[in-house]
């Protein structure tokens, strides 16, 4: 069985839109995590990776067949499918890599005058490139198969 060009194309499109705005939002949220103390911190923790207990065919059926009669099904609502889908493993990855980098390494920099964004691009993120690097890897795979499970569930019911 041949997939359609315009399926495959729009997976791949859908894949690197969602995968871009984990990127995005979950290295921010796992840094967050794995550095400051506040109130929720182990709620937002727990949301921010909840995704991971439900098996991807569940969902992907959940957001394309159930939700699909709801709203229309468009590209918006596939990329906050696969962003659904693909934070949680970046956020995990990214917050393991974050936490286990020397505090002293950044406290460093700050009391050499670095701003917080510049000790977040010249140490912080460069130290842990290679397990972010991997989970982004994995995140995009991820929202491929879901992708590709979903429209084989979608196309299996009657």
């Amino acid at each position: 069985m041949t997939v359609p060009r315009y399926l495959l194309l729009l997976a791949l499109r859908v894949a690197g839109l969602s995968t871009g705005i984990s990127v995005v939002v979950g290295l921010w949220l796992a840094w967050t995590l794995a550095n400051r103390e506040f109130a929720g911190k182990r709620v937002l923790g727990a949301l921010a990776t909840a995704a991971l207990a439900l098996p991807s065919p569940v969902l992907c059926y959940y957001l394309l067949c159930v939700l699909g009669r709801v709203w229309p099904l468009t590209e918006i609502n596939l990329v906050a499918a696969g962003v659904l889908s693909a934070m949680p493993l970046l956020i995990r990855a990214s917050r393991t890599a974050f936490a286990s980098l020397d505090p002293n390494l950044a406290k460093a920099a700050r009391s050499l005058g670095a701003s917080g964004w510049r000790v977040f691009l010249r140490i912080e993120l460069p130290l842990a490139l290679r397990p972010i690097l991997a989970a982004i890897a994995l995140a995009f795979a991820r929202v491929l198969a879901e992708f590709a499970a979903a429209f084989w569930i979608a196309g299996q019911r009657p």
